[in-house]
């Protein structure tokens, strides 16, 4: 099936994939002969490495620090991020489906600017991540198409109260909570119950952000009741492409409320037209300096030092425990998601001579 280095030769659902060397292949010949994609949670995979019976096996990063004998740790580099999207605009209209949207305080630029300088992204890199990650500014930080001058200064308590006391909140009743208005600034932040670093972000976000004064009350839920409560309320997401159309998948005011695109509903009409420039260039250099824009121009763009639909976090180093002597090549920067990138260049993997 297909044109590539190797042919399916089993796939039983659930377990395992077997694949051969493809004779027809018109690139570089591959290496191995046989290989076979074993699919297991985190828990059978870390163990499956420590009896050795696997020679690569991809972990998160609460098993990064566990040594396994005869394989050593690859930890590599990647724009698999994940973020906090807000609700953009505010509360009252709803779906075609009925489902509400929009939040009257994350509507608030204030609220999110505040969050997004407050947040100190390297005690997330390495509380919950073992220190196997990179900040966040972007969706697409790294890659040709980020813009640098996104970069901004995290862990700005004092900024962050700042932006929220010019913008008029105030702790009017001495809770802790403080008020603009009838609003409170307290907001839910839905993550899915199933991933422990989502979790982990959630409850580390919501810890560092508190002494602001704004309360998010984090909710692990099925992506089910997520897709409920995600126009309406702030999701722990991920995303990360080597192609730079998944910005105006994200950002574009086209996909407001399309699947899990812009859930928040952003619109920014100077961001849409760069888009639209960038989409129609003739050549790479010009859609490059498009996509950069879109970002942040000197005035406005979709970053955090722009509109701040998002607040970014971090990106997640991949990691694998790799047997001593297999060679995996040269490895680029990962997308989101983990099995197939690492392979991407499967022709170039051997065993050591």
């Amino acid at each position: 099936m297909g044109s590539g280095p190797y042919q399916l030769v089993q796939w039983d659902k659930g377990q395992q994939l077997i694949v051969k060397a493809n004779p027809e292949y018109y690139g570089k010949r591959p290496y191995f002969q046989k290989i076979t994609f074993l699919f297991l949670n985190e828990d059978a995979t870390f163990a499956a490495a420590q009896a050795g019976n696997v020679d690569i096996a991809a972990i998160p990063a609460s098993f990064s620090k566990q040594q396994v004998p005869g394989m050593r740790l690859e930890a590599l580099q990647s724009v698999d991020n994940r973020g906090i999207v807000f609700p953009y605009v505010k509360s009252g209209a709803v779906t075609k489906d009925g489902l509400p949207i929009g939040n009257d305080v994350t509507a608030d630029s204030a609220i999110r600017h505040a969050i997004n300088i407050a947040v100190d992204r390297q005690a997330l890199i390495d509380g919950v991540l073992e220190g196997h990650g990179s900040k966040a500014y972007t969706s697409v930080d790294s890659l040709p198409w980020w813009n640098s001058e996104t970069v901004f200064k995290d862990a700005n308590m004092n900024g962050a109260k700042t932006i929220l006391q010019d913008s008029g909140w105030k702790d009017t009743d001495d809770d802790g909570i403080l008020e603009k208005g009838s609003l409170k600034a307290e907001f839910s932040l839905y993550y899915p119950a199933e991933d422990t670093i989502r979790q982990s972000l959630s409850i580390a976000v919501a810890d560092m952000i508190k002494p602001l004064g704004i309360n998010i009350k984090v909710e692990g839920a099925s992506w089910d009741t997520i897709e409920q409560k995600m126009f309406s309320n702030a999701v722990l997401m991920g995303w990360g492409s080597h192609d730079p159309h998944e910005m105006y998948d994200v950002y574009s005011s086209r996909y407001a409320g399309v699947d899990y695109y812009n859930t928040g509903f952003y619109k920014n009409e100077k961001v849409d037209e760069y888009f639209e420039k960038a989409l129609a260039a003739t050549d790479s250099t010009e859609a490059i300096e498009y996509w950069k824009k879109a970002q942040w121009d000197g005035t406005t763009g979709l970053s955090a030092i722009g509109d701040a639909p998002w607040a970014w976090l971090v990106n997640i180093n991949h990691l694998y425990l790799v047997k001593n002597g297999l060679d995996i090549g040269k490895q680029g920067i990962q997308p989101h998601g983990h099995g197939w990138p690492v392979t991407n260049n499967i022709e170039d993997w051997k065993w050591a001579e």
